[in-house]
């Protein structure tokens, strides 16, 4: 409240803070002179300064306590709260290679969501989504399938790659998508440490760049599935060890194509291995987690002589849910190509992820993976 003073009333506070500094002075210097007398040393001056008074100092305000503020936002692919604005945001969808000589990929373990799924010659491929995280290096960067397309159509992202089937580009078309391909931008390099055509890489802020330039939408409204609002063990089969078999070794690939994972009941989460090693991240070399597995059994055939697939990814079928040590059966609903897969447990009821990390392992109907 600010208190109004008039001429006589501003006098009256003038003559009142003269008459106390003329007091404080008097008995400064009666104790100063009692100090001499009784041999007691001379102490420093006191220097008292009286601010002046006018109108704005005699206002009188409120004691104030100083608040800090945090911003959170919830992250709808992960069901966490955090300190990102999404609405200045896009998801990044990005497809990423998946052979020997292109092992370890940058940026997996800043994904909110990652899919492996089989490629020519039952080589899988990743497709890791990003939309908390916007990481400064990715790769290596690979082409698009048609099924990929479909999976990353349930985000509306930058659909970020380095070419594709014809199949696939012209499903990119078809759908008007925020297209990002190396073949045709400028974003991408490659880089020295591994050999071509396993070393295209980029970031996010080139990437996003590009998109702008291409006057795409900067934001866009996500969906996916629900989640539980805090952590919350699943009621089912034990799985502490899983094996998920995509090629079996042959004479030609002694090694072949395994991801499993093992569960770590101190932290919640399942550690990833690819062909019995660990799968680590090559920005930071740390070991990639999920807190949730989901499996999706989809019916696969080679269509042709390059041995391209066809996976049916529209329709329903059957998976499994693994997070917290175990594991259910589920099934899975996904009505056209750019509508979101829904996942159900069997009694019909929508099922509700853990909040975390989720990778999808998409596997041909029929494969059975290892439990323990």
């Amino acid at each position: 409240m600010k208190i109004k003073l008039n001429h006589k009333q501003k006098q009256m506070i003038g003559i009142s803070a003269a008459v106390l500094l003329l007091i404080i002075m008097i008995i400064v210097a009666i104790v100063s002179s009692k100090q001499k007398e009784k041999g007691i040393a001379e102490q420093p001056t006191v220097n008292i300064v009286v601010p002046e008074t006018t109108e704005e100092t005699t206002e009188q305000t409120e004691p104030t306590t100083e608040t800090l503020v945090y911003n959170e936002y919830y992250n709808v692919l992960t069901g966490q709260m955090t300190d990102v604005d999404f609405t200045t945001r896009r998801p990044l969808v990005v497809m990423l290679d998946n052979l020997y000589s292109a092992r370890p990929q940058a940026a997996l373990s800043e994904a909110d969501v990652i899919y492996e799924i089989l490629a020519e010659g039952l080589i899988t491929r990743y497709m890791a989504v990003f939309y908390e995280n916007l990481p400064a290096h990715i790769g290596p960067i690979r082409s698009a399938r048609p099924y990929f397309v479909e999976k990353a159509l349930e985000f509306n992202p930058y659909i970020v790659h380095v070419g594709g089937s014809m199949q696939a580009l012209s499903d990119i078309k078809k759908y008007k998508m925020a297209d990002i391909d190396g073949l045709a931008s400028g974003a991408f390099w490659r880089e020295s440490h591994k050999k071509a055509p396993h070393n295209m890489y980029s970031s996010s802020e080139v990437l996003l760049k590009d998109a702008l330039r291409l006057k795409y939408n900067t934001h866009v409204d996500v969906s996916f599935l629900k989640f539980n609002e805090t952590y919350t063990e699943l009621e089912g089969n034990k799985a502490s060890e899983i094996s998920f078999v995509y090629k079996e070794p042959t004479q030609s690939d002694k090694i072949g194509y395994t991801t499993s994972y093992s569960y770590n009941e101190e932290d919640f989460l399942y550690y990833r291995y690819t062909n019995g090693n660990p799968h680590v991240d090559e920005n930071d070399q740390i070991q990639l987690t999920c807190t949730n597995i989901l499996v999706q059994y989809a019916k696969t055939q080679v269509i042709d002589n390059e041995g391209r697939l066809k996976i049916d990814l529209v329709g329903k079928g059957e998976g499994k849910y693994y997070t917290s040590g175990s594991y259910i059966d589920v099934v899975w609903e996904k009505s056209t190509p750019d509508s979101v897969t829904y996942f159900f447990d069997l009694e019909g009821e929508p099922l509700k992820l853990n909040p975390g990390v989720t990778w999808f392992q998409v596997m041909k109907t029929g494969s059975v993976e290892k439990i323990k």
